[in-house]
């Protein structure tokens, strides 16, 4: 067996963490208000951090449905096993170390013997196991990417032995990212965690404790003093999230000092004055995660590829980059994220198709669609969300697709609603999107295999379901590489979504907060949204 006490990088990243901060020229200056609790090695502890974010959460259990905004509550209250940074490595979290089996068939996971839930209850071995196994019995959302899992043993209290059912690649990344937070047994074990109970008060082993949730204002953490990796940490006192759906709402707070991290999107108006300011630090980070156009396509003509590549050949991405992202984006050109260079297919066959209005109007007239006396062959309702950058994004969507005689009616939905719809019921046609894929290369079948969690697009190809599974149990990358790369041509045959651009976050904050899970001080050691090692420096 191999022991790992510190994990490698898992995720060949090849993109550039760029760090933009004082910039100098700014006139913009915080309201100082001097924090006076302890100071340990410089470090001044106590104080509330505020901070925005576009909606509120779905429900407060981690582990139940998919939820953007649940993240930067999930990642403070709980713990996981390991955790993803804003480097898109894999790190350890609750772990200490473990070992893999030589056969990559056994990974056994060690535990710190201080960790206590937020009730004073202690953690063990068996909340793990009990985590795992009802996250695959109630079909949590994490619940289609563990299935290589065999059986869950735990030789002594903490101690946790997960044995495959074969090789999985993908199973440290995913063991990272969300949806695998540890509950403890007895506060959660026989709810119903997808239906009245996902509303149950949060109990977590994280920094920080659910104090309050006021619908429509906000929600309210405070100190762990137990935190198992305390005394000193967490720093701040309190976390203050603000629900603020629209942007330039947020950008004033953020301005007038309400807010110490804009927590959002910024307006795309507002980049210069971020970058330029020497008291607002904007770190700069390149996920993978992609703005694309996604069709529903057990509905006609969605389920024409005709259409498809007429949709997809309209789409002028540099042009949406530039009006609706002010060249704040990375034109996607392949199927699998730039961030997984080992697995990207760049061939020609295998690329996103390029804007061509002649091919566009081509396809079009494939369809056996006819035109009205205006040229327009069908309206279309595009879902999307209601906050920053979707609302430019969609109308320059908008505009593009009229000059193929598509007339979208533009539906701008909150997340919960567009996860409803969308996501849950697959009540739409189009959509405008974002998501996700990783932590691992192997996630984009969480997207477009048939049972992928993430495929509202109803898109199903027995080929791309084979080579996506089997990719995941093969040992090295090249091997791997082989299967993605062939599922990303058949994707490029098949056109499911058209991807306009990489996902690039400025995560604005004011320099006095210090310890910023993206910031060079805390990005080796924290999740992307989790706030153990933030204090304010006033």
């Amino acid at each position: 067996m191999k022991r790992v006490r510190l994990i490698a990088v898992l995720l060949t990243f090849t993109m550039i963490l760029t760090l933009v901060s004082g910039c100098g020229g700014g006139t913009d200056t915080p309201n100082v208000n001097t924090i006076t609790d302890t100071e340990t090695n410089g470090i001044k502890r106590g104080g509330t951090m505020v901070l925005a974010q576009a909606a509120e959460p779905i429900t407060l259990n981690p582990n139940g449905k998919p939820d953007d905004n649940d993240i930067n509550l999930e990642q403070n209250i709980f713990n996981r096993l390991l955790k993803t940074n804003n480097n898109q490595e894999v790190i350890l979290d609750l772990a200490t170390g473990y070992d893999v089996s030589e056969d990559g068939l056994e990974y056994t996971f060690y535990l710190p013997e201080n960790v206590r839930f937020h009730d004073g209850e202690p953690m063990t071995s068996d909340d793990v196991k009990f985590t795992f196994d009802e996250i695959l019995k109630q079909s949590g959302f994490a619940s289609t990417t563990i299935t290589s899992i065999k059986e869950i043993t735990c030789p002594d209290d903490y101690t946790v032995v997960f044995t495959l059912k074969e090789v999985d690649a993908g199973f440290l990344g995913n063991l990272g990212y969300n949806g695998t937070s540890i509950l403890p047994r007895h506060v959660y074990e026989g709810l119903d965690w997808l239906g009245k109970d996902s509303m149950v008060t949060p109990v977590g082993t994280g920094p920080f404790k659910y104090s309050e949730w006021n619908k429509g204002v906000n929600m309210v953490l405070v100190r762990n003093d137990d935190y198992y990796l305390g005394p000193d940490v967490p720093y701040l006192d309190k976390i203050v999230v603000s629900f603020i759906s629209d942007a330039n709402t947020a950008m004033q707070a953020f301005y007038n000092n309400e807010l110490d991290v804009l927590g959002i999107i910024p307006p795309s108006t507002e980049y210069d004055r971020l970058l330029s300011s020497s008291n607002i630090s904007a770190d700069k980070v390149i996920y993978p995660s992609r703005f694309y156009v996604g069709f529903n396509m057990a509905v006609e003509p969605f389920n024409d590829i005709n259409f498809r590549l007429a949709v997809a050949h309209a789409i002028n991405s540099d042009d949406m980059i530039n009006k609706a992202l002010k060249n704040i984006g990375l034109k996607a050109t392949t199927y699998m994220s730039p961030v997984y260079s080992w697995a990207v297919n760049d061939d020609e066959e295998a690329r996103v198709p390029e804007y061509s209005l002649e091919k566009a109007k081509e396809y079009m007239s494939k369809t056996g669609l006819t035109p009205d006396k205006n040229g327009v062959y069908l309206e279309v309702a595009v879902d999307t969300y209601n906050y920053e950058p979707f609302p430019d994004m969609v109308q320059v969507l908008k505009d593009q697709l009229a000059k193929v005689g598509i007339a979208v009616k533009i539906n701008m939905l909150e997340y919960a609603a567009w996860d409803e719809k969308v996501n849950i019921d697959k009540d739409y046609t189009m959509t405008l999107t974002g998501g996700y894929q990783g932590p691992e290369a192997s996630n984009l079948a969480d997207r477009v295999t048939t049972n992928g969690y993430l495929n509202f697009l109803n898109y199903s190809n027995s080929e791309v379901d084979r080579l996506m599974a089997e990719g995941g149990t093969l040992p090295t990358f090249e091997l791997r590489a082989e299967k993605y790369k062939e599922a990303q041509a058949i994707l490029a045959k098949d056109v499911p979504m058209v991807l306009i651009s990489e996902w690039l976050g400025y995560i604005p904050y004011w320099s006095y907060i210090k310890g910023h899970p993206a910031s060079a001080d805390a990005v080796d050691k924290t999740a992307f949204g989790e706030f153990t090692y933030c204090w304010i420096d006033k």
